[in-house]
C-alpha cells in the first residue's frame, strides 16, 4: 500500500481532544510529564513534537530539575593497560534497551584508527575524548566525539615541546574545549623548592593568550602522581590534581593562583594507585569541592572536601564500604588471601561509581546503591591495569532544530543523523 492510500488513524472525539488539550496546554502539567521521562534520549524525541515542547524541554531551569532526577548515565569505558595500551571502547553490560542503540556504532568509538606514533587519552568527559598525539618536537590535541560524528576529529591545538632549565621538571595538561571550541592548556613547572603554572588559551588551534602564576613552595618530595595524572576541572574555575606526598595541587583560573590541599591524616601516606579524585559537581559555586576515594585493603573510604572562596575547608569521611560484602560473591575464590592484585582504576563525578581491578577482572560499583557488576575480563593474563576512562552520556542534550511543514509546527520526518544519540 502506498503512503497516500494508508488509512488515517481515527480522529479523537471532541471530548477526548478537549481533555488532552487541558493537560498538554498547561505548561506546569507538561513539565511534570516531561520530567518523568527516564532517559535524555526520550527527552530529545519529545522535543521533536513541536516548538512549544522543544522550548520546555530545553529550558535551563527544567534541565536542572531533569538532571537531578535522572543523572547522566555511564555508557561504557576505555581501559589502559600494560599490554593493550589504548583499548577499544567497552560498552557497559546490561545497558537498558533505550540506551543500547547509542553505543552500537563501534567504528565511531574506535581509537585504533589513530595513526600517530604515540596516542594517549588526555581527558574523557561528557561524551567526548581529548587525545594527545605526541610526535617529534610537538603534540597535537584532537577531540573525538563518538556520539556526534559531525563534531568528531576537531584539532584543538598544536603545541611545540616546551624547553625548561636543567633543574626544572614540568607536566602539562590540555582541558577539553567548551562549546566554542576554545581550548586551555596548563603547564606546571617545578624546581627543587617551588612550582608555578603557565596557562594558555587556544582558539582555532592557535595560542591567543599566555598567563603565568606566581610561585608557591612545594611540600617535601612532592611530585605529580603518574597513576592519577589527569587535571580535574570543577566547572567553577578551579583545577585539581593529586600528588604523591599527601597533597592536592590546585589552580584558580580567574586569578591564576596556585594552592595546596592537604589530604586527611588517615590517607596521607597511601600509595597513589589506591587513591582517586572525584569532582563534586554542583550548580552552586559555594558547594564546589572534591571527593577523595581511598582503597584500603578490602575497604573503600570516601572523603569529601568542601571548599569556600578562599580554598579552605575540612575533610569529612562520608562513606565506608566493605568490599567482601559488596561484591565478594562475584570475585574468584581466594581473592582475600593477599595474593590477588586489587587496584582502584577510575571513578565518576560526585563519587557516584568506582572501577576496581581484581587480578584480570574489572568491576564497576555504584557507591550509593552498592550495586556491583563485572564489566570486563582482561585479554592477557597478568596484564597490569593502569586506568579506566569512564564514558558518560552527553549532558545537556543537544536538541535538533525544528522545521515548518504544512503550516504546522512539526519536525520533518527525516531526522538528522545522531538526533537520538543525545548530541
Amino acid at each position: 500500500m502506498t503512503e497516500s492510500k494508508r488509512p488515517r488513524p481515527p480522529s479523537p472525539s471532541p471530548a477526548a481532544a478537549a481533555d488532552v488539550s487541558k493537560v498538554l496546554d498547561d505548561s506546569d502539567l507538561l513539565w511534570e510529564i516531561l520530567i518523568r521521562l527516564d532517559f535524555p534520549t526520550w527527552l530529545v524525541q519529545a522535543a521533536l513534537v513541536c516548538k512549544r515542547w522543544l522550548a520546555h524541554a530545553s529550558d535551563p531551569v527544567f534541565l536542572c530539575r531533569f538532571e537531578e532526577r535522572h543523572p547522566p548515565r555511564l555508557l561504557g569505558f576505555y581501559a589502559e593497560s600494560a599490554c593493550k595500551g589504548l583499548q577499544q571502547f567497552v560498552p557497559l553490560p546490561g545497558l537498558p534497551p533505550e540506551l543500547a542503540p547509542v553505543v552500537r556504532r563501534p567504528a565511531s568509538f574506535d581509537l585504533t584508527t589513530e595513526f600517530y606514533w604515540n596516542t594517549s587519552i588526555e581527558h574523557c568527559r561528557n561524551g567526548r575524548l581529548l587525545l594527545r598525539h605526541t610526535g617529534y618536537h610537538k603534540s597535537i590535541f584532537k577531540v573525538r566525539s563518538p556520539l556526534n560524528l559531525a563534531r568528531d576529529g576537531a584539532v584543538v591545538a598544536t603545541c611545540p615541546m616546551s624547553k625548561f632549565a636543567d633543574d626544572e621538571r614540568y607536566f602539562g595538561h590540555m582541558l577539553l574545549p567548551d562549546d566554542s571550541n576554545d581550548g586551555l592548556s596548563v603547564n606546571f613547572v617545578c624546581s627543587q623548592r617551588e612550582v608555578f603554572a603557565k596557562v594558555r588559551s587556544f582558539r582555532d588551534g592557535v595560542c591567543h593568550d599566555l598567563r603565568t602564576s606566581g610561585s608557591i613552595m612545594l611540600p617535601a618530595r612532592w611530585k605529580v602522581s603518574t597513576m592519577n595524572r589527569s587535571l580535574l576541572h570543577d566547572g567553577n574555575g578551579k583545577l585539581y590534581m593529586l600528588g604523591t606526598t599527601g597533597y592536592i595541587l590546585g589552580l584558580e583560573l580567574a586569578s591564576t593562583s596556585l594552592f595546596f590541599i592537604e589530604l586527611p591524616d588517615e590517607v596521607r601516606y597511601e600509595r597513589p594507585e589506591t587513591l582517586q579524585l572525584s569532582l563534586r559537581i554542583s550548580h552552586q559555586a559555594v558547594h564546589s569541592g572534591v571527593y577523595l576515594i581511598n582503597l584500603v585493603r578490602f575497604k573503600i573510604l570516601v572523603w569529601l572536601h568542601s571548599t569556600d572562596g578562599n580554598n579552605t575547608g575540612t575533610w569529612v569521611l562520608v562513606d565506608t564500604i566493605c568490599l567482601s560484602q559488596a561484591f565478594g560473591h562475584l570475585v574468584k575464590s581466594g581473592w582475600e588471601s593477599g595474593s590477588s592484585c586489587i587496584s582502584l582504576a577510575g571513578s565518576g563525578d560526585n563519587a557516584e561509581f568506582v572501577f576496581l581491578g581484581v587480578d584480570d577482572e574489572i568491576f564497576c560499583m555504584y557507591i550509593g546503591s552498592r550495586t556491583v557488576e563485572k564489566v570486563y575480563e582482561m585479554e592477557y593474563k597478568n596484564d597490569q591495569l593502569f586506568r579506566i576512562y569512564p564514558f558518560m552520556m552527553v549532558w545537556p542534550p543537544i536538541f535538533p532544530a525544528l522545521v515548518q511543514r504544512h503550516d504546522e509546527e512539526k519536525i520533518s520526518e527525516g531526522l538528522p543523523p545522531g538526533a537520538l544519540h543525545n548530541d
